[in-house]
């Protein structure tokens, strides 16, 4: 039987969770923000905490250190991606189309909420390379990552028909480095790198056939959409996994 009092107390718990879940999406749309334009060595606690109308207290309550917040930031990153990826290739049956769907979204640099994540990538990697500490917990995230691109690219492979020429653990790191060194060199030379050049380089490297046109489906209007069907390997879920 509840005790009078009961309900209040429930709705004050629930007000002061969703309290603090507001304060963290501000702090992490303040950090990915901030992170993407300044880089993460340039960006102080402090400068993260007022861009998000809270304070430095906030952050350390929340993850702890920046460390911490750009790992939660990526995290927060690799699950709303999988989500919007999974909606996007089952929109389309084609391997060629589905494997535009990844490409569309990992080089998006059109300026939507998107465009950030990459460069946010590449900021860890670089911290990663000066500092073994977060060294160690990427390491571990990127091998996580792996065996589940892995995993999704052997089931998707064999579903479409694609013959690599390497296993699916060889085949998921890649297909990791050709997407990612593909988006960065086409963000500081679009000219040089063409949906085309990407769409083709990667039905190569998965086996698939590359005689028909490859061509890459038109961006979305809104944020980058990726997806697949849940019952159904996708292209694109691993790609997002693997960033």
């Amino acid at each position: 039987m509840a005790r009078p009092g009961d309900a209040g107390t429930e709705r004050m718990a629930r007000t002061q969770g969703e309290r603090k879940a507001e304060t963290r999406a501000r702090l992490l749309a303040a950090a990915a923000e901030l992170f993407a334009d300044h880089g993460v060595d340039a960006v102080s606690v402090d400068a993260v905490a007022e861009a998000a109308g809270r304070t430095s207290g906030a952050v350390y309550a929340h993850f702890g250190s920046k460390q911490g917040l750009l790992l939660a930031l990526l995290d927060s990153w690799k699950d709303s991606v999988l989500t919007v990826l999974l909606a996007e290739v089952a929109v389309t049956d084609s391997p060629t189309g589905q494997l535009g769907a990844v490409w569309a979204n990992v080089s998006d640099d059109s300026g939507r909420d998107s465009s950030p994540w990459p460069l946010l990538e590449h900021e860890l990697w670089l911290r990663a390379a000066r500092d073994p500490e977060v060294a160690d917990v990427v390491r571990v995230r990127n091998a996580e990552a792996l065996r589940y691109s892995a995993r999704r690219l052997d089931g998707w492979t064999a579903a479409v028909g694609a013959t690599p020429d390497s296993d699916p653990e060889e085949l998921a790191v890649l297909v990791k480095a050709l997407l990612t060194g593909l988006a960065m060199q086409k963000r500081l030379d679009p000219d040089a790198v063409s949906d085309d050049l990407a769409l083709r380089g990667l039905s190569a490297l998965v086996g698939l056939p590359t005689t028909a046109s490859a061509t890459a489906p038109a961006r979305p209007p809104g944020p980058a959409r990726r997806s697949t069907r849940p019952d159904q390997p996708s292209s694109t879920e691993e790609t997002t996994h693997a960033h």
